[in-house]
């Protein structure tokens, strides 16, 4: 009998659907680097917790967050759908913060740029099973959902360290940051050690305030490499 949630919770009906793509880029020195996209995790001059806590209303916008971290800001209970597709011989296993999620599908990818294939076989029956860590086989996709009903800043990541997720195979989801400023509070504590490393704790990705990015290194997009 195939694995299913033990409370048999059903399939939750999406709200959204986001397309996430591995991709794969060598430099001109053979070294490898990942992301989910065309853009490289980067981490930002402001860490992006402190963006989402300090930036008022402005923190629902996914531009005060910059490129580079590959933020997705979601509404408060909204279900979101990842179809994750892996068009690379490596296999990636996914992690995520903050959350367990459904695995609903899975399959053959239909085409090396990512496309998935009406060939697919559903993994867990009317009760999928739930899991906060999944592997994205080669040349695959995976079908995940999750409630965003946990307010805060959560990554999601390629597990496989340093290798991928340290090279940009990462993106981060804030989620509901309306919420999180009214219900949390960063400890004097955490904001004194960002203090004594020169690490700043309000405004933008850049540390600035509304959308200016001035002095925040540019995001890295490289055109994949398939070998």
């Amino acid at each position: 009998m195939a694995l299913q949630a033990a409370d048999r919770q059903p399939w939750l009906l999406v709200d959204r659907s986001i397309e996430l793509t591995v991709n794969r880029f060598v430099d001109e020195f053979g070294v490898p680097y990942w992301s989910l996209g065309k853009t490289l995790y980067q981490p930002t001059t402001v860490p992006t917790l402190y963006t989402a806590m300090s930036m008022g209303n402005l923190a629902s916008n996914e531009s005060v967050y910059a490129p580079q971290t590959n933020a997705y800001v979601l509404r408060h209970l909204e279900v979101v759908e990842f179809v994750i597709s892996n068009p690379f011989i490596n296999d990636h296993t996914f992690h995520m913060h903050g959350h367990d999620f459904q695995v609903t599908e899975a399959g053959p990818c239909g085409n090396r740029l990512g496309g998935y294939s009406e060939v697919f076989y559903r993994q867990s029956g009317p009760w999928p099973i739930r899991r906060d860590t999944v592997q994205v086989r080669a040349f695959e996709y995976v079908r995940l959902r999750f409630r965003a009903d946990n307010p805060g800043v959560w990554r999601f990541h390629c597990h496989i360290a340093p290798g991928h997720d340290y090279r940009g195979l990462a993106a981060i989801l804030v989620e509901a940051p309306e919420l999180l400023q009214k219900q949390q509070r960063i400890p004097d504590q955490m904001k004194e050690m960002c203090k004594k490393q020169g690490i700043p704790t309000t405004g933008n990705a850049a540390g600035n305030q509304g959308f200016d990015l001035t002095g925040l290194p540019p995001a890295i997009t490289l055109t994949p490499t398939y070998h």
